[in-house]
C-alpha cells in the first residue's frame, strides 16, 4: 500500500472542526499535510454530507456558534477533497459495501469508506473507536488515528 494516499474517516475531518475533540491536532496535521501536497486524501461522497451534519449537531449541542458552524462547513468544502460515488459508480459501491458490512460486522457507511481504500489502494484513517476495534486484526491498511504518528513518522 502507498503510503501517501489516505481515505480519510468524517470522524477525523470533523476534529478539524470540532477542536474540542481528542487527537484534533492530529487531524489538523493530517488536513495540513494534504492541503501542501504531502498525503493525498480521497473519501466516499457520503462525508460531503457526514461533516456538515456533524457541525450542525455541534450546534444544536451548543459546542460551536452558528456563525462558526457555517463558516466551518465553508471550509470544509473550500478544502476540496476528492470523492468517489457519484453516478452509477455508487450503486457499485453500495453494494460492495452491503457485502463487506456482513463481512465484517460493521456498518454500511462505515464500510463505504473501506472499500474505498481498497479499491485504490490506499490506508484507511478513522477516529471511530468501535470501526477500528471492529476491523484492527482482518485489515492491515485501517490506522487509528492516535497511531498516525507512528505509521509515517509525521509530527502533528
Amino acid at each position: 500500500m502507498t503510503n501517501g494516499l489516505w481515505v480519510i474517516d468524517a470522524s477525523v475531518l470533523a476534529k478539524v472542526f470540532l477542536k474540542d475533540e481528542d487527537h484534533a491536532s492530529i487531524a489538523e496535521e493530517i488536513v495540513r499535510q494534504f492541503v501542501t501536497a504531502s498525503i493525498e486524501l480521497v473519501a466516499p461522497q457520503l462525508i460531503l454530507y457526514e461533516i456538515p451534519s456533524a457541525i450542525e449537531t455541534a450546534v444544536r449541542r451548543q459546542r460551536l456558534d452558528a456563525n462558526d458552524a457555517r463558516q466551518a462547513i465553508r471550509d470544509f468544502f473550500d478544502l476540496g477533497i476528492p470523492t468517489l460515488g457519484d453516478g452509477d459508480a455508487l450503486q457499485r459501491m453500495i453494494d460492495s459495501a452491503y457485502m463487506r458490512a456482513a463481512q465484517l460486522g460493521c456498518r454500511l457507511y462505515d464500510a463505504l469508506y473501506l472499500i474505498v481504500a481498497e479499491a485504490l489502494d490506499g490506508q484507511f484513517i478513522t477516529a471511530d473507536e468501535e470501526l477500528y476495534d471492529a476491523v484492527k486484526d482482518q485489515l492491515p491498511y485501517v490506522v487509528w488515528i492516535g497511531d498516525y504518528v507512528e505509521k509515517t513518522g509525521r509530527t502533528p
